[in-house]
């Protein structure tokens, strides 16, 4: 009887306590409410995000909307883009996250909210961070923390965006070509010195495949490259050339190095530069044996669509473009070519976006924003997303099962080694580079004189650049 007393007095004292707890606000207070997190995005419809949206709101009631707005960008001019979000940030209307270039951040930095400081009001507040650096090296493919993690004054690495997705130079090959030059699969490397010697690299199966009529005309290009303007994406591949030489391009000012000569293995002296110029043009020099495309033949990616041409180097996305206007055109798709095939680091060009979030979101709302993008790019949203829009996703466990995907699986396994390089604005330097392309094939001007024009222009741009961005500063 006295223990059944007991019991009765315990818990009675235990509901007590409860009420009494409960009645003073010591339980887990809710979040504070944020009205609206806007965000500007490219490329993707509203309906890519409709359900992860609505799947976050499920599980932050205290965030009423999120609302996503698709902004027009072409595929290599998207300063326009970048402009409009630096003049509404000013105005104090911009959007609260927004997509960046892989390049950008060093260009645009202060216009974003790095991790970190949301990180540290959240240590404040006694409550666990959103990411941490280790996370997102564990998460992310290597080049997103290449492009998108940046030193402070005081050497310590932010975070200032998030991938959802990854894309690199992969060769597109026609098959009813190769089996009519009684050719394999493409080349693993490129191999330019002593060419009658190889018959497995990039320039004797160019050849091989290159079909030229009695009056000189190109019937069938063995592939598109030798010049700048009808080769799409050829800054990129010049770019991916001379990083495969163990280069950088610029330095951590942003300043070229390209054209600066370096040490190669057997100890001679060259010019990254102007030895990728070089093997770039030699496909349009009607005096080489790998003569294969001119400034008269179609944009390269219209080229092989329409089966003239045996290989193209360019990104994932071409994949749709090529399946819905040529269904029946038997292609396949294989690993960018290396300066040597027994090479132990291989290295490609990257290309891709990540989203930012902007000082604009301040207190809560800048927690939130963080949080949904955490949100979006983990594991299930990020397979979510490269299932809807079919691309090669930036997460290392998304990654592993589109190694197996017989389109995407080249692009995946390489997104392990693509590398950039930041740059003051791409769309310039992309121009600069494709006009030294050309400048060689119209003008006849030397490959070391275009590659220090280049270099010249793109020190050029950047001051001009960072000038203006310090003008547009709000």
């Amino acid at each position: 009887m006295q223990k059944y007393k007991k019991t009765i007095v315990f818990i009675g004292l235990t509901l007590i306590s409860g009420i009494f707890l409960s009645g003073c606000g010591c339980k887990k207070a809710p979040a504070p409410s944020v009205d609206k997190i806007t965000i500007w995005g490219l490329w993707d419809e509203s309906e890519v995000y409709d359900k992860i949206i609505s799947a976050y709101k499920d599980q932050h009631r205290n965030v009423k909307q999120i609302n996503y707005r698709k902004l027009a960008c072409n595929e290599s001019e998207c300063y326009d883009y970048i402009r409009e979000v630096v003049q509404a940030l000013a105005a104090g209307a911009g959007p609260d996250i927004f997509m960046i270039n892989n390049t950008w951040v060093p260009a645009q930095k202060d216009k974003m909210l790095p991790l970190d400081s949301v990180n540290d009001e959240l240590v404040k507040q006694k409550k666990p961070k959103i990411m941490t650096l280790r996370d997102y090296q564990e998460a992310f493919v290597p080049i997103a923390k290449k492009d998108l993690v940046y030193k402070d004054s005081d050497g310590v690495e932010k975070i200032y965006a998030v991938p959802l997705w990854n894309d690199n130079l992969a060769v597109y090959y026609n098959r009813d070509l190769f089996n009519l030059a009684g050719l394999a699969p493409p080349p693993k490397n490129w191999t330019w010195q002593q060419f009658e010697k190889y018959i497995t690299n990039f320039e004797s199966y160019v050849s091989r495949i290159t079909n030229i009529d009695e009056f000189g005309g190109i019937k069938i290009a063995g592939a598109a490259i030798g010049y700048g303007k009808n080769v799409d994406r050829s800054p990129d591949i010049l770019s991916a050339l001379m990083l495969q030489m163990g280069t950088p391009i610029v330095n951590d000012n942003l300043e070229p190095v390209f054209d600066s000569r370096i040490t190669s293995s057997d100890n001679t002296s060259f010019s990254p530069g102007e030895y990728a110029l070089a093997f770039f043009t030699k496909f349009s020099d009607r005096g080489q044996k790998s003569y294969t495309w001119n400034k008269e033949q179609w944009l390269s990616v219209d080229s092989f669509i329409s089966g003239r041409v045996g290989m193209m180097i360019n990104y994932s996305h071409r994949i749709s473009t090529i399946q819905s206007k040529a269904p029946n055109l038997n292609f396949g798709i294989a690993s960018l070519p290396q300066i040597s095939e027994n090479i132990k680091k291989p290295v490609n060009f990257g290309s891709y976006w990540a989203f930012a979030v902007s000082k604009q979101a301040t207190g809560q709302k800048a927690i939130e924003c963080w949080d949904f993008l955490k949100f979006l790019t983990a594991k299930d949203q990020a397979e979510q997303y490269s299932q809807t829009t079919g691309r090669v996703s930036a997460r290392l466990d998304v990654i592993d099962k589109q190694k197996e995907d017989p389109w995407l699986g080249v692009f995946a396994d390489q997104a392990l080694y693509s590398t950039s390089f930041p740059q003051a604005n791409n769309a310039r330097t992309g121009k600069i580079f494709e006009d030294a392309i050309d400048s060689i094939v119209d003008q006849r001007i030397s490959p070391a004189e275009a590659s220090s024009i280049a270099s010249q222009q793109m020190v050029q741009e950047g001051y001009l650049l960072m000038k203006k961005l310090k003008e547009e500063q709000y």
